[in-house]
């Protein structure tokens, strides 16, 4: 089921009850956006679609206020007979805000009651530290079978789940064993050594001490563990022989296994591969990113070039010469006057003439060059001087003079732009300058101070 459609259903009918008033300037507006469709369709959707919105958003707040509603009203069934719920044991003393009356009349507002968790009797943790002691007697064995040979590390737990106990420990010989538990590697005792370990349990000021005794062997080893322990001990061991001499004489054998050795070489290698894998992508896609700012620079420079071109075709055709002259001059002018490449607008102008060269009408060819240019400007260009040749156009020469003295504007325009675009990109070197300046000027006050 559609949780949305008994909202809709209900805005539907809402609407038909008291229509918007905003109704015509909406019609009119999404006709604009959406011209193909019917303006009482795009009405209905929008009106029906924002209403059915507002209509869940109203009903998700009434069901939650309804719900924190029940919940206050919980929490007020707490004090119902000047009586408050504590927390279990362990679960921690808890704050209530409430509001004190006296003879049913406000006496403060948001007062803060802190209500101290739930305690034991003394005769409830008694038992509970029994418990415990019984409990404790297994679990600090951890991975040992029993407590007469202990060599794994044992589990010297400072709580136990379910019970709100602190447990400390206190061990009667450091020489086997830390104090957390765990067998010393250097203890190498076979014969092993008594340790007397005492769990002290605490619980608020109860107390009670439990004994545990335990036999500590060196610590039981892996196979591999042993290997490397011998290992060390041989390196050592021809390290001590060989100490005199230039070299050192390392062991060939150990524990029945051939020994060799290899000098680790360094990775330099593979960080070359992956800077060089790293650079080649960065450069893939940032060749990208360079071809895109090419394009928007391409398309700055043609507005920036598109002025100087009206102009120049205007100034020509007025002094008489027809389009296909002054287009062709204006080309030839630019071309002697510039060293090297000419502006993309230039080079789409000669291309152009010698399309026209080649026997391309000129109809054809002026509507190739705007769209070759791919600017509106130089679309416009482009059809003014196509409906001149095809149908002759009286009002040429005005049309290039408005076009003229609008793209003088847009490129004033785009100029400004630009030098907003250069002001930002400054912000950066003057903050960093303005940054040293102060370190040059405050560092030494501050060292003149010391």
């Amino acid at each position: 089921m559609n949780i949305k459609k008994p909202f809709y259903f209900a805005a539907r009918k809402l609407l038909q009850w008291k229509p918007p008033s905003d109704l015509d300037a909406i019609r009119e507006k999404k006709m604009l956006l959406e011209p193909g469709r019917s303006g009482k369709e795009l009405t209905d959707e929008y009106f029906t679609e924002k209403t059915a919105t507002a209509l869940m958003i109203l009903t998700a707040g009434a069901v939650l206020a309804v719900i924190l509603w029940i919940s206050d009203l919980d929490k007020a069934a707490f004090i119902s007979g000047n009586v408050l719920e504590r927390n279990g044991y362990g679960e921690g003393n808890r704050e209530v805000e409430v509001d004190l009356y006296t003879d049913d009349e406000l006496y403060e507002k948001k007062h803060i009651l802190t209500v101290s968790e739930r305690r034991y009797t003394e005769e409830e943790i008694r038992e509970i530290f029994d418990e415990i002691g019984e409990s404790l007697s297994r679990h600090i064995l951890g991975e040992n079978k029993t407590p007469d040979h202990v060599d794994r590390d044992l589990n010297l737990m400072t709580v136990m789940e379910g019970y709100p106990v602190g447990i400390e420990w206190m061990i009667d010989n450091y020489t086997a064993i830390d104090g957390d538990g765990r067998i010393r590697d250097d203890y190498r005792d076979e014969e092993g050594v008594p340790v007397k370990l005492t769990a002290i349990l605490t619980y608020g000021k109860e107390r009670a001490d439990y004994e545990f005794y335990v036999h500590i062997f060196p610590k039981a080893r892996t196979e591999e563990e042993e290997f490397a322990q011998l290992l060390e001990e041989r390196i050592a061991e021809y390290d001590e022989k060989t100490v005199s001499y230039n070299r050192q004489l390392l062991p060939d054998t150990a524990a029945g296994k051939a020994i060799s050795y290899r000098i680790s070489m360094p990775k330099n290698w593979l960080y070359v591969l992956l800077m060089a894998i790293l650079a080649a992508a960065v450069i893939y896609i940032g060749k990208d990113k360079d071809l895109d700012k090419e394009v928007q620079k391409r398309e700055r420079e043609m507005m920036l070039t598109y002025p100087e071109i009206v102009s120049k075709l205007t100034l020509l055709l007025g002094a008489g010469m027809t389009v296909r002259a002054a287009f062709e001059k204006t080309v030839y002018d630019r071309r002697k006057n510039t060293a090297g490449r000419m502006e993309f607008a230039y080079e789409e102008m000669l291309i152009t003439v010698n399309r026209m060269k080649s026997g391309v009408s000129e109809y054809e060819a002026y509507l190739e060059f705007g769209k070759r240019c791919a600017e509106k400007r130089f679309i416009k260009l482009g059809a003014l001087l196509a409906q001149d040749i095809r149908k002759g156009n009286q009002a040429l020469l005005s049309e290039l003079e408005a076009e003229a003295k609008e793209a003088f504007e847009d490129r004033k325009a785009i100029a400004r732009k630009m030098g907003e675009e250069a002001g930002t990109r400054l912000l950066m070197p003057m903050a960093m300058m303005l940054l040293v300046v102060m370190i040059v000027v405050i560092v030494p006050a501050f060292l003149s101070f010391g």
